[in-house]
């Protein structure tokens, strides 16, 4: 199995009642450069057991780096806090990034046939990275935004959802879905 052609990242803000998991203000986050997602377990096996054999392990977080070619105002909004107008955003010592159900999607291609996988992370806290800005004489040279966090597990435990369907338009649309693009309220 190989995975390649990360696209659609997208998102929306996440809350949780006792009627479980909400999502609203769903958006479209950027063009996809690369996502890593790095489980994180803990040790649970009875701690001062010396006749205990087994090591047991329990899903903790995973790390999450995303990196984009751009970060739409709506993303800017809804991820970082930032104040969004039409032509720009305004960063405040302030800004308060919230817990987002954040969704991407690749390409799979196993024993020579392709399928689409979506992948839903239900609750994670990204912050932006540093950004490198240079100057290289007559060529360019071309940087990517970043955001680092956490991906915890939800209301119910779930932490991530993975879906294959046979084309990117099916994977696409449940990933709306997901995060409530195109709903009405």
């Amino acid at each position: 199995m190989a995975y390649t052609g990360l696209a659609h990242v997208v998102g929306a803000k996440y809350s949780e009642s006792q009627n479980g998991i909400q999502y609203s203000d769903g958006f479209r986050y950027g063009s996809a450069v690369r996502i890593r997602i790095d489980p994180k377990y803990e040790d649970v096996s009875e701690y001062g057991d010396i006749n205990s054999e087994d090591e047991e392990e329990m899903f903790a977080y995973a790390s999450v780096t995303l990196e984009t070619a751009e970060v739409t105002q709506a993303a800017e909004k809804v991820v970082f806090g930032h104040v969004t107008s039409e032509n720009g955003s305004v960063s405040n010592e302030m800004d308060f990034s919230g817990y987002i159900g954040l969704g991407a999607r690749v390409r799979e291609k196993r024993n020579g046939k392709t399928h689409y996988v979506a992948v839903w992370l239900y609750k994670i806290r990204l912050t932006e990275d540093e950004q490198d800005i240079e100057t290289r004489g007559n060529s360019l040279k071309y940087t990517t935004m970043q955001a680092t966090g956490k991906a915890v597990p939800a209301y119910g435990g779930q932490w991530r959802r993975k879906e294959k369907f046979n084309t990117m338009q099916e994977a696409d649309s449940w990933l709306e879905e997901m995060a409530g693009i195109g709903k009405e309220e």
